[in-house]
């Protein structure tokens, strides 16, 4: 088993190394490439004095600059990728500490009325979400959101299958992570897609081989006035007959190498991540079906976009004055580059989406592989379908609890419900939150903070967090009321997991009472399986009457003046409540001779 902090630790001091040899190269680069600018001039300088030597010799020297400052941008882009690297591995020796504030919260995918997110902290500040994502593209942030909070809950074990196989490929995700945060571009990918969808095309049919016929004629003529066959007068013809036949679709196609020279650097940048996805063998369906849309059909997309940036740039061509004036005249250059263009789109331009969701798939996956790696105690819940029991789980605690995690075991069979109480602050509302996330984990395939879990898969509902709307001139209770109804409303379709905390909060007791009891027998007639905490010791008496209720607590007690807790779920009904306690510490209320007792 590698530990975390050992590899984080060991690929810091690396990659710093790395960096430092890096920049040396720069450096050695950046004097070469003055070295050979400075001999461009004086040969440039001895060629124009008339040694025709020395203008060959500046001539050659160009060639060597431009690969040099090809080179050199190699280098400072390598550079860039290792001070990634560095930052990567840096971030998660922190998260190991507790510190995962560095990381995008995804305050923007929460949703109200969500069936669970806003109850287990899935978005914001210090959620589920913030401590998860590693994703470094905006897609693949939004599909981890989705996975989140999509309350799916089928092909569990296929889910597990690729997170195992990528966990432990850290290099591999260290480096799609890092090249994708290297990806700037003014375009997102979703306007991308949707424009090559989109895209009409401007080119009439002709286009197809007119430029063709029409530069074997201008190269044919060309012979012939050479050899004196054709009078000049030819060429200058076909000089104006091409500008001609060029002149009307000069602004269609300056809007088509508009849009797409803007997407050239995109798709360049891009096509580093397709290259690290086509270049791995996977054996897990989930990440093989990912993969083959970029392999499809023929070559690779790889090859696909090399070609269109390819294609690209030669339309960008056009704003050379030779080939604007000579290419259109005698090649009918811009329209035979803008049929290529639109050809490439035609086959193409609907597989784009496909290809941006596999990199989203992807950058996704290396969230949920990264959050194995980091925890290799945690467990993959063993699924099991159809059975008597519906979790089961030994020392099973909540993922974002650092410094004093509180381990419980407890088990719950379908169609059953289980009734917490327990002094306040004693840990009900946490096991809840322990349970649900867990749950949601599970299904997305991500092992869980416990030594055993064996469930069947089942999407979760809850209501733990309510609250009023003056806009919609909503009382707490009439909100709460909603929140139940949504419920049922979800169990008539299906059975759920269902996660109550303290309901009906905004009506006195004795109606609290009867409405809870009601309100529980009603999710068991539907089939609901789940967990309820409350203060309402009557809810309790439920168990006396339906064999399919448990009652269980979390206790508290007073030594010394000193309130206690163990955070240790027991079965029975709880007998100490320690609000009069409270109220008393903190000089709410005066202190009495009870002050000792809960």
């Amino acid at each position: 088993m590698t530990d975390p902090k050992s590899l984080y630790d060991k690929n810091t001091a690396r990659y710093i190394d790395g960096a430092r040899r890096q920049k040396r190269r720069l450096r050695i680069s950046s004097g070469i490439r003055l070295f050979v600018f400075a001999t461009i001039g004086v040969c440039a300088y001895l060629g124009l004095n008339g040694q025709a030597f020395y203008g060959v010799v500046a001539v050659a020297f160009l060639g060597i600059f431009a690969y040099l400052v090809s080179r050199h941008q190699d280098l400072k882009y390598e550079a860039s990728r290792l001070k990634q690297l560095i930052e990567i591995n840096q971030e998660e020796l922190k998260v190991l500490n507790g510190d995962f504030s560095a990381f995008k919260d995804g305050s923007q995918f929460a949703k109200p009325g969500h069936p669970y997110s806003d109850d287990l902290d899935l978005f914001g500040p210090s959620s589920f979400f913030q401590y998860l994502n590693r994703s470094a593209l905006p897609a693949g942030q939004e599909l981890l959101a989705t996975w989140l909070s999509a309350n799916e809950f089928h092909g569990i074990v296929q889910k597990q299958e690729a997170i195992q196989e990528l966990t432990q490929s850290v290099d591999w995700r260290q480096n799609y992570i890092a090249t994708a945060r290297l990806i700037q571009t003014p375009f997102s990918t979703s306007a991308l897609a949707k424009w090559f969808s989109e895209h009409e095309p401007k080119m009439p049919s002709w286009s197809g081989f007119l430029p063709a016929a029409f530069s074997s004629i201008s190269l044919f003529s060309a012979v012939l006035t050479v050899f004196g066959i054709l009078p000049l007068g030819v060429l200058i013809a076909l000089f104006f007959i091409g500008l001609m036949i060029s002149l009307p679709f000069i602004k269609k196609i300056g809007e088509l190498a508009q849009a797409t020279g803007k997407m050239q650097e995109t798709f360049s940048q891009y096509r580093r991540l397709v290259s690290q996805i086509e270049g791995e063998t996977y054996h897990s369906e989930g990440l093989r079906q990912a993969q083959k849309a970029l392999l499809g059909s023929g070559q690779p997309v790889s090859a696909k976009l090399r070609k269109f940036s390819r294609i690209i740039g030669a339309l960008d061509q056009r704003n050379n004055l030779i080939i604007a004036l000579f290419g259109n005249a005698f090649f009918l250059w811009d329209i035979r580059q803008a049929r290529a263009v639109e050809d490439w789109i035609a086959e193409h331009g609907d597989a784009v989406e496909y290809w941006f969701q596999a990199l989203a798939h992807f950058d996704a996956s290396c969230s949920l592989a990264n959050f194995s790696f980091n925890h290799p105690t945690y467990t993959y819940p063993i699924v099991q379908e159809k059975q008597k029991v519906c979790i089961q789980t030994t020392y099973l605690a909540h993922p974002l609890l650092f410094e004093t995690p509180v381990y419980n075991d407890f088990q719950l069979q379908n169609g059953h419900f289980m009734v917490i109480t327990g002094a306040n602050m004693a840990g009900k509302s946490t096991f809840l939150r322990a349970v649900g996330l867990s749950l949601v984990m599970a299904n997305m395939g991500l092992p869980v903070r416990a030594r055993r879990m064996v469930y069947t898969p089942i999407p979760i509902i809850t209501s733990m967090r309510t609250s009023d709307s003056l806009s919609r001139h909503e009382s707490y209770f009439f909100a709460e009321l909603k929140r139940l109804k949504i419920i049922v409303d979800h169990l008539r379709e299906r059975p759920y997991f269902v996660i109550l905390d303290e309901i009906l909060k905004g009506t006195n007791s004795k109606d609290k009472a009867r409405g809870s009891q009601e309100f529980l027998e009603r999710l068991l007639k539907l089939q609901a399986t789940g967990l309820i905490a409350t203060h309402d010791l009557s809810l309790c008496e439920v168990a006396t009457r339906i064999p399919e209720v448990q009652n269980f607590f979390f206790d508290a007690d007073i030594r010394e003046g000193v309130l206690h807790f163990d955070y240790l779920l027991k079965p029975g009904v709880c007998s100490n409540m320690n609000a009069s306690f409270l109220l008393r510490k903190l000089g709410v209320v005066e202190d009495d001779a009870e002050g000792d007792k809960i």
